[in-house]
């Protein structure tokens, strides 16, 4: 069996992008890819705050990628 991490993006979707990513599980999975056990200790999930600020001119607590320079 393999244990697994996923990243989930606003949408829901699985990603691999960490700088989108506002959920994440990890579950057990078997030799045919399905899920055995979940870990809902070890789940995730961002505080709507730190992405949008909780006040008008409040600055979110959310990693961006950085901005490349040509």
């Amino acid at each position: 069996m393999t244990t697994r991490s996923t990243l989930y993006d606003k949408d829901g979707k699985p990603t691999n992008d960490q700088s989108l990513a506002v959920r994440g599980e990890v579950v057990e999975l078997d030799d045919q890819g399905g899920i055995v056990a979940t870990y809902p200790g070890l789940s995730w999930k961002v505080d709507p705050i730190s992405l949008d600020g909780d006040e008008e001119g409040e600055l979110a607590t959310r990693p961006t990628k950085p901005s490349r320079s040509a």
